[in-house]
């Protein structure tokens, strides 16, 4: 089995934590589980500290692409709260919401490594999943609208922007009710 953080070594590391009678593992190679140092032991234990545990994520991540070559991240600051990247690095902590739009570039890699994805999908309330799925079909359509254009396939891209210019009527319509 591959280690689960660099998906390149062989895994020599098996974590495993029970809490709340589920029991969930991480495969490490010998290297990972290394750059995790004590970080492990917080991990096997119910009441760990979350942003200790994100904090040697953020480490770990950032040693592992110094190894690969990567160009050391510039200092970046929030333009709101004046939080550097590298202070969220140490605590794992963001200091404001416009933390989120100022670090993306350097979040969005971090959320899908850890997540799989960087955006939220999940639970939708019912009254808000129609309206939910118009959004992202406009969000689909004017990406194929564009390629359309760059195709220069132009009564294709008459027809989407026709499709795209009902749905946002269905939406304006719905919101005024």
């Amino acid at each position: 089995m591959l280690c689960q953080f660099c998906k390149k070594k062989e895994a020599t590391v098996t974590i495993t934590q029970i809490a709340n009678g589920e029991k969930t593992e991480l495969c490490l190679c010998h290297d990972c589980a290394g750059i995790f140092g004590d970080k492990l032991s917080i991990i096997s234990f119910p009441q760990f500290n979350l942003e200790n545990v994100l904090s040697g994520l953020l480490k770990a991540m950032d040693i592992h692409s110094r190894e690969k070559g990567a160009v050391p991240i510039p200092e970046i600051k929030c333009s709101n709260c004046g939080l550097t990247y590298n202070d969220f690095t140490q605590t794992g902590k963001l200091g404001c919401s416009i933390c989120y739009h100022d670090f993306s570039e350097q979040l969005t890699p971090l959320l899908r490594r850890l997540h799989g994805k960087s955006e939220h999908i999940g639970k939708v309330p019912p009254q808000k999943k129609e309206k939910l799925d118009k959004v992202n079909k406009i969000k689909q359509l004017k990406k194929e609208l564009e390629e359309a254009v760059i195709k220069e396939d132009y009564e294709k891209a008459a027809k989407i922007r026709d499709e795209i210019l009902k749905l946002e009527g269905v939406l304006k319509e719905k919101n005024a009710k």
